[in-house]
């Protein structure tokens, strides 16, 4: 069984940290008004973006690493892909560091940053698969994991630990639009400015 969870727990943890990192960054900056002195930079605001997407996905790998790391002192895995480790790691981490940075760039209070982590992110890295297999649910409900982006990412990562060489074009193909929607959506609203920049 701590097979099955460990894998889990590394995803689910990323997924929090990547996300917190990035929107408790931004605004906290906004609060103090250091922010400004990047606006004021002689760099694009999209350079800004990528900068911190940068920061948030190397964030994310180190977690991720160490809580393997540790995590692997009490379960042992026979095979483990590497090549999916740190891809799923990389979209993950640019998904909700994506969805981080949109909340930071629009939101001026703490307020709605914990309720998006609480109502939103928490959900998302509970109920995708973590601690429980898809053969578990009640069947009236499988839909809602074989449409559900987050749960392709958790159960792929899963995979991963068990040498997973093959790969489903059509679920890469949505992770990837998935992760592409959410960067453009916060390149979007870190160009425009919105509530930040007059």
């Amino acid at each position: 069984y701590l097979n099955f969870v460990v894998p889990g727990i590394v995803i689910m943890v990323v997924m929090q940290v990547t996300y917190q990192n990035i929107s408790e960054s931004l605004i906290f900056m906004k609060q103090i008004g250091s922010f400004n002195d990047y606006l004021i930079s002689p760099i694009s605001r999209i350079e800004i973006l990528i900068s911190f997407l940068l920061a948030s996905i190397f964030i994310g790998l180190f977690v991720g690493i160490i809580n393997i790391f540790f995590l692997k002192i009490f379960v042992k895995f026979n095979s483990i892909n590497y090549f999916f480790i740190f891809y799923y790691l990389i979209i993950t981490s640019l998904i909700f560091s994506s969805i981080g940075s949109i909340v930071g760039f629009l939101f001026f209070t703490w307020d709605v940053q914990q309720s998006v982590h609480n109502f939103i992110v928490i959900p998302i890295s509970y109920l995708s698969g973590t601690f429980f297999s898809i053969n578990s649910v009640n069947l009236k409900w499988i839909f809602f994991f074989k449409f559900n982006p987050f749960y392709k990412i958790v159960n792929n990562f899963r995979q991963s630990f068990y040498d997973r060489n093959n790969i489903i074009i059509n679920e890469e193909l949505m992770l990837f639009f998935i992760t592409f929607l959410f960067v453009i959506i916060s390149i979007i609203i870190f160009k425009k400015g919105y509530r930040v920049i007059y």
